[in-house]
């Protein structure tokens, strides 16, 4: 049971069932709580989010180890039920998902295990570590480093409305972001 209600459709604004009219051919309960925003909000956080998704220099696999990188450190299980679903769906193994899970990167690439800590330390401790932070310039761009910082801190912030909203876990995960891909159901 969610910790906040739901918002009652009946009120939402226009800007707002638009944007819900077209959500994966459902609408998520993360965005059916977010719609509590004012408008201005929920349309930055929309674009933003679209961006991180659909909008990406780094890759796809890259986007999910940061993004189940913040959703494991701040214990979102919203967010690791969607984006475990999605990182299976992109190649990443069980074991690798567990290495992100414990803070265990060694396995890892070179620059995908400098990416997970720059990510832990940026959700632990604000900033990253002179050492990680020249260790993220060897091996990304500047803009590249701005990216995986922006999707690490858009997904910090929907773990928190998740814990602090309480929505119910969809009863689908979402296994893809290709909006035009089929949704295939999970047994």
């Amino acid at each position: 049971m969610p910790r906040i209600p739901y918002p009652d459709p009946a009120t939402l604004s226009d800007l707002k069932r638009e944007v819900l009219s077209g959500t994966f051919g459902r609408v998520l309960n993360i965005s059916r709580m977010a719609m509590h925003a004012p408008d201005a909000f929920w349309a930055a956080q929309r674009a933003l989010g679209r961006a991180a998704i659909f909008d990406i220099g780094i890759g796809q696999r890259q986007r999910e180890l940061i993004i189940l990188r913040v959703a494991y450190l701040s214990r979102s299980d919203y967010e690791i039920y969607h984006h475990e679903s999605i990182a299976a769906t992109l190649g990443i193994r069980d074991a690798e998902m567990k290495a992100l899970e414990i803070g265990y990167f060694s396995n890892f690439a070179a620059a995908e295990s400098c990416l997970c800590e720059f990510v832990s330390e940026v959700v632990t401790n604000v900033s990253p570590s002179d050492r990680t932070l020249a260790s993220m310039q060897e091996h990304f761009s500047l803009p590249a480093i701005f990216e995986v910082l922006i999707i690490a801190c858009t997904y910090m912030m929907l773990a928190r409305i998740a814990a602090v909203s309480g929505p119910d876990i969809d009863d689908e995960a979402v296994t893809a972001w290709n909006p035009r891909q089929p949704q295939p159901h999970r047994g």
